[in-house]
């Protein structure tokens, strides 16, 4: 089965005082195990880099974990699909519910693939949890 994940998923593999941790670990093993398919968008991994390199400003973690962190996500096998083919479902998703470009791209990308997406980011969930059925909260996740 198919799945698009955001960066906020594939964090939660490596911060351990993140909400909803056993679900989002439970999404890895079944990816691991080969019962899931993951895909994501082009800017998975500029956020990735990006949101660890904060945790590392911030003393969250310090920079060797910060840095063997990012190495073990880009090297988990996800499926990086291109961006140019997703800028104008993801321009226009962006305009219809107020959310970011980075949000919409993975939002895009599951919509043309006909594919869940599955997000830890309360706030996007929240925008279009009652419009977008395939979009999922991380936290619901049931192992298939």
């Amino acid at each position: 089965m198919t799945t698009v994940i955001d960066a906020s998923v594939a964090l939660k593999w490596q911060f351990e005082d993140e909400e909803v941790v056993s679900p989002a670990m439970a999404l890895l093993h079944d990816f691991v195990e080969g019962r899931l398919e993951f895909i994501t968008p082009t800017i998975f991994t500029y956020e990735i880099v990006s949101a660890i390199n904060i945790a590392i400003n911030r003393n969250r973690i310090r920079e060797e974990a910060g840095y063997r962190a990012i190495i073990y996500i880009t090297s988990l096998g996800i499926e990086i699909r291109g961006f140019n083919e997703l800028i104008g479902p993801a321009f226009y998703m962006g305009r219809q519910y107020g959310l970011s470009l980075y949000d919409c791209a993975y939002m895009a990308l599951a919509e043309k693939e006909k594919c869940d997406f599955f997000t830890g980011d309360k706030k996007l969930y929240n925008v279009v949890n009652n419009r977008l059925s395939w979009v999922k909260w991380i936290g619901d996740y049931l192992s298939p």
